[in-house]
């Protein structure tokens, strides 16, 4: 075979190897928009307000899971106090409107940033220590924001066991605040949120964050010895999956046009786990679909008065059945079926 021959055989195969790249991409790309765009409308034409309120809890729920998985599957950590950035964030917003006279916008962003200020702070001092009192710490400071908006010092500021009305006047950028309660317009936004936050961590678990996480999961010590700075890294994971719950927060409080001290209680953040744990943690996908069904098993079980007992014998079955959650099984199950799944 002549030199030439060889030549273009290789550029012939990278050529072809690079073309199907570029058309894995663009089919990547156009499935994403499709399934971003009908995700978000579809569901408005065909289904009612109450589903879609329904829904629309479900990927707020989803949110917050995703948040927790990520960490879990990324850190090795189980964080316990989504709900205190979840609610804290509500919370924040609820007084910027109503005693800080501040514009909705105004609000959402000082909001945002007081409560991602104080995920740093309290990410900085729990980071460094084990999974075991991280978590044990989280949920020390989940706790202690819960009670401390029922403090009597601060019911003019929190509306106590009574919770706060959100003030809902004003727009964000165009947008009447009043339009969030609308269930097909917020279904939309939240769908549009959630494939966004779960295509960012699906991203970031990808680059070299994501591997530098992992492997301080697998042996913090040797990457500390090989060089690696474990404690920035850890931090911005911390921080990151606050962001989201901040955002799933102030989402809620703008369709819920309320907030009580319920939203920063430990069963939001235990919800999330479940949720999480139910859809699988491995990916951005599960942990959504863990809180649609999380949400509408809820009101299914609610509808028949047995909604503890009901959720428990779902969670025991759920967690027995699918241990690497709906998502991991549907992938064996294929993979049983004789697919395989490409290598990312």
């Amino acid at each position: 075979m002549s030199n030439g021959t060889m030549t273009g055989d290789l550029h012939g195969t990278a050529t072809g190897t690079l073309g199907g790249h570029v058309s894995r991409v663009s089919f990547a790309i156009v499935a994403g928009a499709v399934g971003l765009g009908a995700g978000a409308l579809v569901p408005t034409y065909i289904a009612s307000d109450f589903v879609l309120r329904l829904g629309s809890e479900g990927l707020l729920l989803g949110l917050l899971a995703l948040s927790v998985a990520f960490l879990m599957s990324q850190a090795g950590l189980v964080a316990l106090s989504a709900a205190s950035i979840y609610g804290g964030a509500g919370y924040l917003f609820a007084i910027g409107m109503s005693e800080w006279d501040l514009t909705p916008a105004m609000a959402l962003c000082t909001a945002f940033l007081i409560i991602v200020a104080y995920a740093t702070v309290l990410g900085a001092l729990i980071v460094r220590t084990n999974p075991l009192a991280f978590m044990m710490l989280t949920l020390a400071a989940g706790e202690m924001l819960s009670h401390a908006v029922l403090l009597e010092g601060l019911r003019d500021y929190t509306g106590g066991a009574d919770g706060l009305v959100v003030r809902m006047q004003g727009s964000i950028l165009g947008i009447d605040v009043a339009d969030f309660a609308n269930p097909a317009r917020f279904w939309s936004l939240a769908w549009i949120v959630a494939v966004l936050v779960g295509a960012t961590f699906w991203v970031i678990a990808r680059s070299r964050l994501g591997a530098i996480l992992r492997a301080v999961r697998e042996n913090e010590e040797r990457m500390r010895f090989s060089g690696f700075n474990t404690f920035v890294p850890r931090l911005i994971g911390y921080v990151l999956v606050n962001v989201v719950a901040a955002i799933a927060g102030l989402l809620h409080a703008l369709n819920a046009g309320f907030v009580s001290p319920e939203s920063l209680g430990l069963s939001v953040s235990t919800n999330a786990l479940v949720a999480a744990l139910m859809g699988g943690i491995s990916g951005a996908l599960g942990p959504i679909l863990g809180g649609l069904i999380f949400s509408f098993a809820q009101d299914e079980f609610g509808a028949r008065g047995l909604t503890q007992l009901l959720t428990g014998v779902a969670i025991v079955l759920f967690i027995v059945v699918f241990p690497r959650g709906v998502i991991g099984g549907l992938s064996s199950a294929l993979r049983l079926l004789g697919w395989r799944r490409e290598a990312p």
